[in-house]
């Protein structure tokens, strides 16, 4: 591309010219049109002009600046006013004792206006810089041009039609106002009220044929486009969808932890350690499905997942929105409802939140399957949309077993051991029942959890210690920490790694040095 091309792809901006091509392009296609398109609509007829504009340079006509010389039958092309063309008719000598003289001459256009405009001005002025032939919006094809700019020319379009009352937009498409299918109240009291019976996020389409709307042949999509639009703004309703996929749902049903973080599953922070791990600690996190606030779509196909429940999302009836439970849905980007599916066949209701990285809804399938920190959980893709299985593996319960517990005294998290009935399969190092959920809520709402995690560490550690072991799993201590505050594998794993307080024996066993025990 030109340095003349660059320069002005670069310094584009949209003028009324080109509201109004869209304008027409829109009213002739009767539907909503995606920003692309009308990018490609403007690139397209810019190019166009650009090329007619050099026709025109290159037989006679001028491009018109200040300095030059101007004389009656001259033609001369106005830069500063989308390009038109006019022919100079007459010529004075100015008439300003403050200025320099300089010409003075009229012009008139193809539809007849006149306009005066100096000439002979040799003075600093804006027009005076500009050189012939500099746009160079043509030297490459449209396609081209879009490669390289479309994504700013659709930036600046957008934000030049939503100055215009004249086009709606929806989900980075855009339609005129008056193309508007008309969805009164009636129709959204009916969309309501079916959401509400069904209890489930509806497709626009859906709502649409439960509204009996026109779907027929070319007014379709203006259908759809605008029941979204309806949608959208009247504050009874939500989308829950996937990106670009609006299925819709009610405000006033969405529990309140999807749009405020609960305060156990806010995560603490993680000392800023090297995230690489000692060969034997990455490998016993391998085996666990870590819990990160950090963690984002990595590509990887939907798969089997397995989890070990941790603290705070039992308390919560939440999951972990790991990498590998990421890929079992389609992406989000706010809060988007999904089903899970039991062994027993239950539907189960469940949010993906992904700014706070959980899944909520679990709570009441816990606790009727009487599941605590330490089970193992299992997740698998499902060919039914927004869905995926869930399952945990049942122990009989039999003889109660000898079992860690959690517990608060005087403001501090400690641990025993007692009998309890099990009824599931667990990871042996991480099972660890709360016993006093009145104190540990009361431990969540303090400020015990907000310390460094070295400290919570070098607080926990001890009272680990007390059950009759000096030396503790790393596993354990990440399922402990989690009674004090939400914190990742890793994180754990690094501060125990980095830390001169521990010392580990092997096989994922630490030691706490005597000079870091408390007194």
């Amino acid at each position: 591309m030109s340095s003349a091309s660059e320069t002005y792809w670069n310094n584009f901006s949209i003028n009324d010219k080109d509201v109004e091509r869209v304008y027409a392009y829109m009213l002739e296609r009767g539907e909503a049109a995606r920003s692309a398109d009308l990018a490609r609509i403007v690139i397209a007829a810019r190019a166009k002009e650009e090329q007619e504009r050099r026709q025109r340079l290159s037989t006679q006509a001028v491009l018109y600046q200040p300095k030059l010389v101007l004389e009656v039958g001259q033609r001369l092309i106005f830069s500063a006013l989308n390009e038109i063309e006019g022919t100079v008719t007459a010529v004075r000598d100015s008439n300003n004792p403050r200025l320099k003289p300089f010409q003075v001459a009229t012009v008139t256009f193809a539809d007849g206006t006149k306009r005066e405009f100096a000439g002979a001005y040799d003075l600093p002025h804006p027009l005076n810089e500009l050189k012939p032939i500099v746009t160079g919006a043509a030297d490459e094809s449209p396609e081209e041009i879009y490669a390289r700019y479309g994504a700013k020319i659709e930036r600046l379009l957008a934000a030049r039609l939503r100055m215009d009352r004249e086009f709606v937009e929806q989900d980075g498409k855009w339609l005129l106002r008056g193309l508007l299918t008309e969805i009164n109240v009636g129709f959204l009291n009916i969309a309501e009220a079916a959401i509400e019976q069904n209890n489930v996020g509806m497709s626009t389409l859906e709502l649409a044929r439960v509204l009996e709307l026109d779907l027929e042949g070319a007014k379709r999509e203006t259908t759809l486009f605008s029941l979204d639009y309806a949608l959208q703004r009247d504050e009874r309703f939500v989308d829950v969808g996937p990106v670009g996929e609006p299925r819709w749902y009610l405000n006033r049903l969405v529990p309140a932890e999807v749009w405020n973080v609960p305060r156990v599953l806010q995560f603490g922070a993680a000392p800023l350690y090297d995230k690489t791990l000692p060969p034997e600690l990455e490998t016993i996190l391998s085996e666990i499905e870590d819990d990160n606030n950090d963690d984002v779509r990595d590509g990887r196909a939907a798969a089997k997942v397995d989890l070990v429940l941790t603290y705070p999302h039992r308390r919560m009836g939440s999951l972990p929105y790991t990498q590998g439970v990421r890929a079992l849905f389609p992406e989000a980007d706010k809060p988007m409802l999904v089903t899970l599916l039991d062994e027993y066949g239950t539907r189960i209701p469940a949010w993906v939140v992904p700014d706070g990285n959980y899944i909520f809804g679990l709570k009441a399938w816990y606790d009727r399957n009487k599941l605590n920190p330490g089970a193992l959980l299992e997740l698998a893709p499902r060919g039914e949309p927004l869905t995926a299985e869930i399952r945990y593996q049942p122990r009989r319960e039999g003889k109660s077993l000898w079992v860690k517990i959690a517990k608060v005294e005087n403001g501090h998290l400690t641990f025993g051991t007692s009998p309890r009935p099990v009824a599931f399969k667990y990871d042996e190092e991480m099972l660890i029942l709360p016993e006093d959920q009145t104190g540990l809520d009361k431990l969540t709402a303090s400020n015990y959890g907000d310390r460094s995690l070295d400290a919570l560490l070098a607080d926990i550690f001890p009272e680990l210690v007390k059950l009759g072991s000096s030396s503790i799993h790393a596993k354990t201590l990440y399922s402990a920490v989690n009674f004090a505050k939400r914190v990742g594998a890793r994180a754990v794993f690094s501060a125990l790694a980095n830390s001169e307080a521990f010392t580990t024996t092997g096989g994922g066993y630490f030691v706490l040095q005597m000079a870091a025990r408390p007194a």
